[in-house]
């Protein structure tokens, strides 16, 4: 008898590096557009290097916060702020999914169209955000419109509270209900185990 080797194919899949090296073209990308001191560009590129490393060390997320400082040294434009807006998001993401995925495996693409879905969803809501707010506010307008940023950062602080409330109401609720597995909280299998 002779000992087969196992194998799993996966039909379309990509190496599990390739996310980390998504991370580094995310941020390269965003800060060549974004970022006009070539300091920043060489501290981001380096903390997204960094990240394909040791992606615990959170380098990317450093990296990523590289860009909307770019927004902040240059003069307010829509389109840039959708740009950082997208960014960003893409990078989180990606480094999120980089964070647990070994570089050494391969990722199935079906695995990723839920992580993919969220983004969009995401961005179909930030987008329009992003273009919308300058229109309100008008070229001249900024000045007078400093009061949106702690508006959203409140109305961010109440959506957190009653999500965190929903969770522990719904832990609440859960450790109320009788345990299905029986009073020795071992499984009921009807027999000998």
């Amino acid at each position: 008898m002779t000992a087969r080797s196992h194998t799993l194919r996966v039909p379309a899949a990509v190496p599990g590096i390739a996310l980390r090296l998504l991370v580094v073209a995310l941020v390269a990308a965003g800060v060549l557009l974004l970022m006009p001191y070539a300091l920043w560009q060489g501290i981001a590129i380096v903390m997204a290097v960094a990240a394909v490393f040791v992606p615990a060390s959170l380098a990317a997320w450093a990296a990523a916060a590289c860009l909307p400082f770019g927004l902040l040294v240059t003069e307010p434009s829509a389109t840039r702020t959708a740009l950082a807006v997208l960014l960003v998001h893409a990078i989180h993401v990606v480094a999120s999914l980089a964070l647990v995925i070994p570089a050494r495996s391969r990722v199935a693409l079906l695995v990723l169209g839920p992580s993919a879905l969220r983004f969009a969803v995401v961005q179909l809501i930030a987008q329009p955000t992003a273009f919308g707010v300058p229109l309100l506010v008008g070229a001249s307008g900024w000045a007078t419109a400093s009061w949106l940023a702690p508006a959203a950062a409140g109305s961010l602080a109440v959506g957190l509270a009653v999500a965190l409330a929903a969770l522990r109401r719904a832990d609440a609720e859960s450790r109320s209900l009788p345990s299905p597995a029986g009073p020795l909280g071992g499984a009921n299998v009807r027999g000998p185990s």
